[in-house]
């Protein structure tokens, strides 16, 4: 006699049917997952037949990531099965690693293939191009249709979205330059950042992780380039900017704490000399004012320039104040050590007559809207303000206002430590940053690279970890891949591209590289032998190979369980291709050269064979089971 199911039993049953129904459509949670298949269940990555002489491309790569982690579509060349289970998904880039390498020496990556399996054929950008043309193309994700990353697949999530205040207007800036990808930041979310943030004014505020205050002052360079005052010692020990009133801020004295960090901002008028000093203000991070002063200056005004100064002549009529008056309280209030922030501050230390070591300008610090970082435009302050603070600024007839000037310059500075040095770069027309996607969808990331690619691309509230080795990045990321709470580890091996950049350098090097690839093509094109002809690989690079393989297969083994691994080599032999090439433009041009007297077909068919190799690379897709 059967005996008949109660109410309880009867729902449970449709709920476990329901939530196997769900999991079947890869739409369960990892519970769900646990619940229907057992504790043993585990991801598993099964490709799709590759179409004859397919290649992926990095939005392939990029398009399996979002998929897992934040807001892709199923890719149709992958399918990971038990999507839910991952607990983190490891971006390994292998620059250098072509497929010609790995099918002809299949024993120098013997860990890579254990490790990862059979990988895919992938398409570099262009067999001439460089490692910062590969990663730009590797971390510029292409904007969905309403602008921006949106939570489709995880609508519990919650995307970060900044708001005006409701009696806040609208600049023609802002709604000109506006970004909708959370590049700009309310009043609140500041005097939040302010209170909570970076610091006061005698405070710690070099908390940038990887990328502290001091990251962003100003080299010798940029200052050479961007006219600010230099000072210079003649052999008699006396200074050419002493004769002319310039001083030099003094360390500060033992037993205290110099100011941290401190924004200033100047007004000139045009006098019988040229532009002369009539106010200067400082503020301290939290927007303090710790000095305010009208100077009169030495000359005759010709002309107050009220429209932008502020200054009139009723402003001055009782001013005493002279330039030696605020000197002296610049250098007690500015130490050698301080930070000097502001806006194009070449111009308020010339009006100063000060030499100050240590700068952040905002004028360099920031990226011109329209014309990126390459170009020879400053941004305006009242542009970034109204961009990235949602601030309207500079709109008073009656001229600027210094503090309030001083203010925004600190405000946009506090804005870039907290965010990372990728913070307000421009990609690519109708792309975003990678990072910033993952992180919009809640997803904790780590980069582990050398300085200049974590300056580039590492943005909001990501770990950015600076190596300088292969081995130094295997020892950071062993230790990253076992953190639960982070989400998306990059890390790049780069020795083996390091390895054909110093070849392509050495004229004799690459002469015997040609000289070893045309008699490989001309074996293979030769009559049919048994043997297996394969280039011969130096003793230098087989150490490297050894060294890469190692590196794989002990990151492979940190990673826990249900770990997903995207190792891809992102683009083969470039720098060998770039020197052909430029060898190839001076044999034509007449150009006596070491390492080639001209330039012959078999010169030509080496360079496509080069090319060839550089553009076709790889790209492994494993799960850590």
């Amino acid at each position: 006699m059967d005996i008949p199911a109660t109410s309880s039993q009867v729902k449970n049953r449709r709920l476990d049917k329901k939530k196997k129904q769900l999991v079947l459509q890869g739409k369960g949670s990892k519970s769900d997952y646990f619940d229907v298949f057992g504790s043993e269940a585990r991801v598993e990555v099964s490709f799709q037949p590759p179409k004859p002489n397919s290649r992926l491309s990095f939005q392939d790569i990029q398009g399996l990531v979002r998929w897992v982690l934040a807001d892709g579509s199923n890719p149709k060349w992958v399918f990971i099965k038990n999507k839910p289970l991952v607990t983190k998904v490891v971006m390994l880039h292998i620059p250098g690693l072509d497929a010609a390498l790995y099918m002809a020496h299949p024993g120098s990556f013997r860990s890579l293939s254990e490790c990862c399996g059979v990988p895919r054929a992938a398409a570099a950008v262009s067999p001439f191009a460089t490692t910062a043309q590969t990663l730009e193309a590797i971390f510029s994700c292409p904007k969905t249709q309403a602008g921006t990353s949106q939570n489709v697949n995880q609508p519990w999530k919650k995307s970060r979205s900044w708001h005006l205040d409701s009696n806040q207007k609208k600049t023609p800036d802002a709604e000109l330059l506006e970004d909708r990808t959370s590049d700009s930041d309310s009043d609140k979310q500041i005097v939040k950042r302010r209170k909570g943030g970076v610091g006061d004014s005698q405070g710690d505020s070099t908390s940038g992780g990887a990328f502290p205050a001091s990251y962003y002052t100003l080299t010798a360079q940029q200052m050479h380039e961007n006219g600010y005052p230099k000072y210079e010692v003649e052999e008699d020990g006396s200074s050419p900017q002493n004769k002319l009133g310039f001083i030099r801020t003094r360390p500060a004295a033992a037993g205290t704490k110099p100011r941290e960090m401190v924004a200033i901002d100047c007004e000139m008028c045009s006098t019988s000399l040229g532009l002369e000093l009539t106010r200067v203000s400082m503020v301290d991070p939290l927007g303090n004012v710790i000095l305010d002063k009208l100077v009169k200056p030495k000359n005759e005004i010709t002309n107050y320039n009220t429209r932008f100064s502020g200054i009139t002549a009723s402003m001055l009529l009782h001013v005493t104040t002279t330039l030696g008056d605020i000197q002296e309280e610049i250098l007690e209030l500015v130490s050698a050590e301080t930070i000097l922030v502001g806006h194009s501050v070449e111009s308020d230390l010339i009006a100063l007559k000060v030499y100050h070591p240590l700068v952040i300008d905002t004028a360099l610090l920031y990226q011109h809207p329209g014309k990126g970082s390459s170009s020879v435009y400053k941004p305006a302050l009242r542009t970034l303000t109204a961009r990235f603070l949602r601030r309207r600024i500079q709109e008073n007839k009656n001229g600027h206002d210094s503090i309030e000037d001083a203010r925004a310059a600190m405000d946009l500075t506090l804005l870039k430590i907290k965010n990372g040095p990728a913070f307000g770069k421009r990609m690519k027309p109708h792309t975003e940053n990678l990072i910033q996607v993952l992180t919009d969808h809640e997803r904790r990331c780590t980069l582990i690279d050398s300085r200049t690619v974590l300056h580039h691309y590492a943005v909001g509230s990501c770990n950015a970890v600076i190596t300088n080795s292969d081995r130094e990045s295997l020892a950071k990321a062993e230790k990253e891949v076992k953190k639960a709470s982070i989400d998306f580890v990059w890390v790049q091996f780069s020795e083996l591209h390091s390895y054909y950049e110093e070849e392509a350098q050495s004229s004799e090097a690459m002469a015997v590289r040609v000289a070893e690839t045309l008699a490989f093509m001309t074996c293979k094109k030769g009559p049919k032998t048994t043997t297996k002809i394969k280039p011969v690989l130096s003793q230098k690079l087989q150490a490297v190979l050894t060294d890469l393989d190692n590196h794989i297969k002990r990151l492979y083994e940190a990673l826990p369980l249900n770990s997903l691994m995207i190792a891809f080599s992102g683009h083969g032999d470039t720098p060998g291709v770039r020197q052909l090439q430029e060898l190839k433009w001076k044999s034509l041009q007449g150009l006596k050269q070491a390492s080639l007297q001209r330039w012959t077909q078999h010169n030509e068919a080496v360079l496509e064979e080069f090319a060839a190799r550089a553009e076709t690379t790889l790209a492994f897709v494993c799960a850590k089971t």
